[in-house]
């Protein structure tokens, strides 16, 4: 479907298990996409409304967390997903503009702010009072402003969690060791929606009585880990034990599991809703569907990487989402056909083989004018590849954003510095402090040199260019007695964007 001005639609959110609605207010055409501006309704029932009963129904105006009361707006693919169903059209509710560019949800929106407003409205009060005020307290003999929103023993250590709740405010924690109340602070705080924790050295965590939205956890050691029903996304890290026990709401039905490299074999998910899968050098679809066979969203970024079984994705006939990049291995003849996953409304698939973007394009057309949201980009030949599997750049081949040639410079210099970086550790009898920073501020005003064209070095590009350097550091062995936060410092100072 194509959204025009006036339409409404609902869509299903499983968590709430309730259907939300939403209205397209205007489509705005002055791009190079028409794009549909929709507006979140204040509106949730048990089942799908008939138009009428919309016809007074006002916009949903949300204050959780952050968030100062206002409307709910965004600017979205004119295409309507699937899983939207159309109730009817009615005269737009506004004719405002927005900045904020998104994607369609499952009415998240309209879950966060009722979450929200269960909170009592006391507490609701003082993390706003906080968020707003430029007042000071005292945290572990230090001079602290109330409104802090993340907290990291690493950047402010502390003994008592406890000591946290003069922050009011407070919604991100993160910690590298276990500490004294941690689990009474976590379970009395409502707001903290996300929680890192390291080297906690338990075999049993318990998080069923926190209000936590994102979990990462150390899993090193752990046998057994109890869930919060509200939880959407967990993490893991360090190393997994093989049937560790998860205790999830309904086996994972709700859930998304973001893990690294391996499919982790875990007790308890069954059901689990998402998969998403970083760093990946070899995978087997096989694998993944032994384990979690329920998958509704399937996300894989490799390092590149290697899929075994491509062709197993039909095995997930209730898949929804499904988005790669830089994942090869399979072939043309290997590409899911569009009646095995007939529930699916989203296909990215950016950086794949060459056939096999152009078989998902010629299979998938039909299903992009109904409404599939499919973007497939830089398809790659097998030579690209072997050019490229250690060019920490090669995403930026093909970047509509970066210009042309750049991606092939930066992995140039890249290859140059840590050439270099290799010959220099091999005679260290040089001045090796003077030689290695040397190579740091050439690397640097490399990049500045680039930027100096067309700007294109941003947050992303930023962290890509700072990463490749920190691997190159890596290579120098500590024996050698070179601080490299010195010479990361150098290219702090060096570096112009």
């Amino acid at each position: 479907m194509i959204a025009k001005a006036g339409d409404i639609y609902c869509v299903y959110n499983e968590l709430f298990k309730k259907y939300t609605a939403c209205q397209v207010t205007k489509v705005d055409d002055s791009g190079k996409k028409p794009q549909a501006i929709i507006l979140s309704l204040d509106w949730f029932g048990d089942k799908l409304p008939e138009l009428e009963d919309l016809a007074a129904v006002t916009p949903l105006y949300i204050d959780y967390m952050y968030w100062n009361r206002a409307l709910h707006m965004k600017k979205v693919d004119i295409s309507v997903p699937p899983n939207y169903v159309y109730i009817g059209n009615l005269t737009p509710i506004n004719n405002d503009d927005t900045d904020i560019y998104g994607s369609w949800s499952k009415g998240h929106e309209v879950y966060n702010q009722f979450i929200w407003e269960k909170i009592p409205k006391d507490k609701r009060d003082t993390f706003k009072k906080a968020n707003e005020s430029d007042e000071f307290v005292d945290f572990e003999g230090k001079r602290r402003r109330i409104r802090t929103h993340n907290e990291n023993d690493n950047w402010h250590d502390f003994d008592d969690a406890l000591k946290l709740r003069v922050f009011p405010c407070l919604s991100s924690l993160t910690v590298t060791r276990w500490h004294k109340n941690l689990f009474e602070y976590l379970n009395s705080n409502p707001f903290i929606r996300e929680f890192i924790i390291e080297n906690h050295g338990k075999s049993k965590l318990d998080f069923s009585r926190t209000s936590i939205h994102r979990l990462t956890v150390d899993m090193t050691g752990l046998d057994e880990l109890i869930l919060n029903e509200d939880l959407n996304m967990l993490s893991l890290t360090g190393q997994v034990k093989e049937s560790c026990k998860i205790r999830a709401r309904d086996a994972g039905k709700y859930m998304i599991l973001n893990c690294e490299g391996m499919v982790p074999k875990l007790e308890g998910l069954e059901d689990l809703n998402a998969l998403h899968m970083t760093a990946v050098t070899e995978l087997d679809i096989d694998d993944i569907a032994g384990e979690y066979p329920k998958l509704k969203e399937l996300r894989l970024w490799g390092k590149p990487g290697k899929i075994i079984n491509f062709g197993k994705l039909t095995k997930f006939s209730e898949l929804e989402v499904l988005t790669t990049m830089d994942i090869f291995g399979f072939t043309a003849s290997e590409v899911p056909r569009p009646e095995d996953l007939k529930k699916l409304y989203r296909l990215w698939m950016d950086s794949l083989p060459e056939e096999a973007a152009k078989e998902v394009k010629k299979l998938y057309k039909k299903r992009k004018g109904e409404g599939l949201d499919l973007r497939i980009t830089k398809p790659r030949k097998e030579e690209w590849l072997a050019q490229n599997l250690d060019n920490p750049f090669r995403s930026w081949d093909g970047d509509e954003n970066i210009p042309q040639g750049i991606a092939k410079k930066a992995s140039t210099m890249y290859r140059k510095t840590r050439s270099a970086m290799v010959k220099l550790i091999a005679d260290p009898d040089t001045d090796l402090i003077k030689e290695t920073e040397t190579l740091v501020r050439e690397y640097t005003v490399g990049f500045n040199k680039m930027d100096k064209r067309k700007n294109f070095i941003y947050t992303a590009e930023r962290d890509e260019i700072f990463q490749a350097l920190d691997e190159i550091l890596n290579l120098i062995p500590d024996e050698l007695s070179v601080n490299k936060d010195e010479l990361i410092n150098v290219f702090d100072e060096v570096k112009e964007f």
